[in-house]
């Protein structure tokens, strides 16, 4: 289950979160693991409460709860992860607790994969690479993912092709990114690298054993 921030993030990260645990089971543990897909909690994740209630109410529903936060500023962040997963120690839930904390925002990790983005986008891949970092980890040292991603789209999408007809908003990308994105290279980037090692641990903790 999932407790993510805003819209865009909600058709992003289900879809690249249950591929990515599927890959990790398929890599790292050989008895075989069941990967559901990712459902999104529906509730504030700023309130700390408000989500402890939400997860109470979905007790024996789900394993793992991944909370997710955009990882700046890296302190409040870090604080409002550590509210958060002692609000729901507190609340009694025994599930257990994997923070997505990407760096600065989930933005962050689309731009990590310029191919995936270009075919997404339908534009030539050789112009994508030119706007964006040339290795994957290079993609938290951005100060403003979301708008490197906006200046691909304006830069790119209206010159190279007609819009589409229901709109040409990143958002409506998102999910197919989440489908195709290169896992291997996301796995470059620190923030989602401490994702797969959190997540590896979770599913130990579950009973799993790591091959």
């Amino acid at each position: 289950m999932l407790v993510c921030e805003g819209p865009s993030d909600e058709w992003f990260l289900p879809v690249l979160l249950q591929r990515a645990t599927h890959q990790l089971c398929l890599e790292h543990f050989p008895g075989g693991v069941d990967v559901g897909d990712v459902r999104v909690l529906a509730v504030d994740h700023q309130r700390p409460d408000d989500i402890a209630r939400a997860v109470a109410r979905e007790s024996g529903a789900y394993d793992v709860l991944l909370y997710h936060h955009d990882g700046f500023p890296q302190r409040t962040a870090a604080a409002k992860v550590d509210e958060v997963r002692r609000a729901i120690v507190e609340a009694g839930s025994t599930e257990l607790f994997v923070p997505v904390v990407p760096v600065v925002e989930t933005e962050a990790w689309v731009l990590a994969d310029p191919d995936a983005l270009a075919r997404v986008l339908s534009v030539p891949v050789a112009r994508v690479r030119e706007l964006l970092p040339r290795q994957p980890k290079q993609v938290e040292q951005q100060a403003d993912p979301k708008e490197l991603l906006r200046l691909v789209m304006r830069s790119l999408v209206r010159r190279h092709r007609r819009a589409r007809p229901d709109g040409d908003s990143m958002e409506r990308y998102f999910s197919e990114l989440a489908e195709i994105i290169d896992l291997d290279r996301l796995r470059d980037v620190p923030a989602f690298a401490d994702w797969w090692k959190s997540m590896a641990e979770a599913l130990i903790r579950l009973g799993f054993r790591y091959g």
